[in-house]
């Protein structure tokens, strides 16, 4: 995998220049990191309802988003959205065909695809509500672990001192 990857960084990087490789790289890496994220959750039995570990379609009125397979790149109906990898990913990329293959919608049990509550991606998001993708600019653990270190150590201090005081 890393192999390829650096195959795939090299030519963009010749074709289009390093920082279009770099975009290449990280969209790839995301991808891998959002199909094995999906892979644990099904395999613990733990659905994804706010479609983490996919691609959320665009919000079309009132009805449903779709969960789009985290490997789609989006969720939408573009023309090369049957044959992503080269497999088949009808009914994992292409937004309309997801929404067709809801359960309860006329779907063969047998692969229908469940609400994101219940399932991991491909899936359908409840009905009446938006759902957005995180503020990549958002602080969080992962990006900012010093931080959070020296906030959880003045909360500490403060709260020993408070003792004190009390006392």
């Amino acid at each position: 995998m890393v192999r390829l990857l650096a195959g795939v960084a090299l030519f963009v990087s010749v074709a289009f220049g390093p920082q279009a490789a770099e975009a290449v790289k990280a969209s790839r890496v995301e991808a891998v990191r959002k199909m094995v994220a999906a892979k644990n959750l099904a395999a613990a039995g733990l659905p994804d309802p706010t479609c983490a570990t996919g691609v959320i379609s665009l919000k079309d009125g009132d009805a449903p988003q779709a969960c789009c397979a985290g490997y789609c790149g989006e969720c939408s109906d573009y023309p090369t959205c049957t044959t992503v990898r080269g497999q088949n990913s009808t009914f994992a990329c292409c937004k309309s065909q997801v929404m067709s293959m809801e359960c309860g919608k006329g779907a063969p049990a047998n692969v229908c695809l469940k609400k994101c509550s219940e399932a991991v991606p491909p899936c359908i998001l409840e009905s009446g509500e938006t759902f957005t993708t995180p503020d990549p600019a958002a602080r969080t653990a992962g990006s900012d672990c010093n931080q959070a270190v020296t906030d959880w150590r003045a909360k500490a201090d403060a709260a020993v001192e408070a003792g004190k005081a009390a006392k």
